[in-house]
């Protein structure tokens, strides 16, 4: 139900100080439901995962986006009941306010109750993101530009992966001089998430942006702008692989 590769321009845009492109990577039979307004104390629009009811990216009426990436162990894991979910941990990082105190539960957090992630708070005035590695959880702010995750390494380590995605989704950056078209920019963020390309010399399915494995694979997309003028998140949502398959405008959520 993780998020397995995620764009974040902060502050590249004008009028919108958070736009987020993201992939959701999981095998074919997990049931999920696609975003809807799922809390009210704030309100919460994400999509659920309806095994283990958690969520994997969304936003609150607040201003808060919350993104949860699931990195894969150099060490082959215990599964089942010896960790606790990293969707509900996302879902409960959604009832915050802000990135402060996103970062106040990152101090408080169990690094070994969780298998390994990487999770990107951000509102319209800072961006975090933390990892939980080798027993304790590290933690970095990040500044203003855009920023790429993978579940293939950690938010400071590079990896050929990574460093693909970023040149695709930087070149979107680039051409955008006047004020962001928000229909025009979904299209062309759609194409991204839809990249079948591999590194060098790879042939693991998992190195594309867009993944079709055998059990496993892309199996939504999620576009997210936050609009200062509009003073709300908008969301476009592909249910099935982006490159099959339509985004559709899902309901905004006005901020408070």
């Amino acid at each position: 139900m993780i998020v397995c590769t995620l764009a974040l321009y902060f502050n590249s845009f004008p009028g919108f100080p958070l736009v987020v492109a993201a992939n959701r990577d999981e095998s074919y039979d997990r049931p999920s439901a696609p975003p809807s307004v799922i809390g009210t104390l704030p309100a919460i629009l994400a999509g659920k995962d309806l095994r283990a009811g958690g969520t994997w990216l969304g936003v609150n009426e607040y201003g808060l986006l919350v993104g949860i990436l699931n990195r894969r162990a150099p060490i082959s894991l215990p599964t089942g009941d010896e960790y606790r979910s990293r969707g509900l941990l996302c879902l409960e990082l959604l009832r915050l306010k802000d990135v402060t105190d996103v970062e106040r539960i990152f101090h408080t957090l169990s690094a070994t109750a969780y298998q390994p992630f990487t999770i990107v708070g951000a509102d319209s005035s800072n961006v975090c993101v933390a990892c939980n590695i080798d027993e304790k959880i590290e933690m970095v702010k990040l500044q203003e530009g855009l920023h790429v995750f993978s579940n293939s390494a950690a938010f400071n380590a590079q990896s050929e992966k990574v460093s693909r995605v970023y040149e695709q989704f930087l070149k979107l950056s680039q051409t955008a001089d006047e004020r962001l078209s928000v229909s025009d920019y979904v299209g062309e963020i759609a194409r991204v998430l839809g990249d079948h390309s591999l590194g060098q010399d790879s042939n693991d399915p998992r190195d594309a942006i867009c993944v079709h494995g055998e059990i496993s694979g892309t199996v939504s997309s999620s576009v997210i702008f936050y609009s200062d003028t509009a003073q709300q998140f908008q969301s476009y949502y592909c249910d099935g692989a982006p490159c099959r398959n339509p985004f559709i405008e899902y309901p905004s959520l006005d901020l408070r």
